[in-house]
């Protein structure tokens, strides 16, 4: 069963891996995609904006839809919504650290039930034709720390992947990602593991390869405002170098064309709005940004936002 097209893997980011997201990542030739984190509740009740998260129609190549949720006959509705939309394959999300979500029992707050787990994969396996991934973290504290129970109790309830972070949930995004747990769950399971956690060079992808055996890597916050780090973590996994970094022309050459995509699938009040933190992460470290970012954060429009660019050449 293929799961993706390539070892470099897109992580499904919540406000970040939209429908022009996605277009732009694909463009640089990754191997998978997710849709951001879908509530599976919001699903079941016909939520409005939770189904436009959904929104996967003509997309090219393979794309996950992660779910969260905790209860078993909701997420069996979501897993057939999921694979209705045209998703390749359907993923837990069983790793988010979010206190709104891990206090309603979701995400990775399923890594502290180990039973209720169970039962979230199970029913969606059964439920759905489309491979179902888990997405978890090294475990809940430094106190509690079960990645590989629960990565055995994935592939035992039909799970096809499962992507490891390595961190805790306690720990957020701080600290540094423990990359021999994902090591461990390697070991452990017989279905392919994706690692993930502080891959920000193309070289940290070959490193965690070579030190896991992960049949994958997920790229999550090194992609942002970069993704040319997709393209030259390809190269580097090929033998190849990576190629020459983007000059200033081409970096707003992408951000502009991104940014016309999210005008183009949202609208321009909303897509406007939504690419301000998009726009500064393709600036930044650029000479002269900290004047920018000001006006970007005020743009209204897609021409206001393209003149900001300009300022910079």
């Amino acid at each position: 069963m293929k799961l993706f097209d390539n070892k470099v893997i897109l992580a499904p980011m919540a406000g970040v891996t939209d429908k022009a997201f996605r277009e732009v990542a694909v463009k640089f030739g990754v191997g998978l995609t997710f849709t951001e984190m879908v509530s599976a509740k919001g699903i079941y009740y016909n939520d409005k904006k939770t189904k436009s998260l959904l929104d996967i129609k003509d997309e090219k190549g393979r794309i996950g839809a992660q779910i969260f949720g905790h209860e078993a006959q909701i997420i069996s509705i979501a897993a057939r919504c999921a694979e209705e939309c045209g998703a390749t394959l359907l993923d837990i999300n069983s790793g988010c650290p979010t206190p709104k979500v891990t206090k309603n029992n979701d995400g990775a707050a399923l890594m502290k039930n180990p039973s209720l787990f169970a039962e979230v994969v199970s029913a969606a396996a059964s439920s759905t034709k489309l491979p179902v991934s888990v997405k978890i973290r090294k475990g809940w504290s430094d106190d509690n720390i079960n990645a590989v129970e629960i990565a055995k109790i994935a592939e035992r309830c039909g799970a096809s992947m499962i992507t490891v972070h390595g961190r805790t949930a306690a720990a957020g995004y701080s600290g540094k990602a423990d990359w021999s747990i994902i090591k461990k769950v390697v070991s452990s399971v017989n279905i392919p593991v994706v690692g993930n956690g502080d891959i920000f060079k193309p070289h940290h992808s070959k490193a965690m390869l070579k030190e896991t055996g992960c049949a994958a890597v997920m790229l999550g916050r090194g992609v942002l405002g970069n993704p040319w780090l997709i393209r030259d973590t390809l190269f580097v996994l090929e033998g190849k170098e990576p190629g020459p970094p983007p000059g200033l022309h081409e970096k707003i050459e992408v951000a502009l064309w991104h940014i016309g995509l999210l005008v183009k699938y949202k609208g321009e009040y909303i897509g406007i709005r939504e690419a301000r933190k998009h726009a500064m992460w393709y600036i930044k470290g650029i000479p002269g940004s900290a004047r920018v970012r000001n006006l970007m954060a005020k743009a209204q429009t897609y021409e206001e936002m393209a003149k900001c660019f300009e300022l910079l050449l």
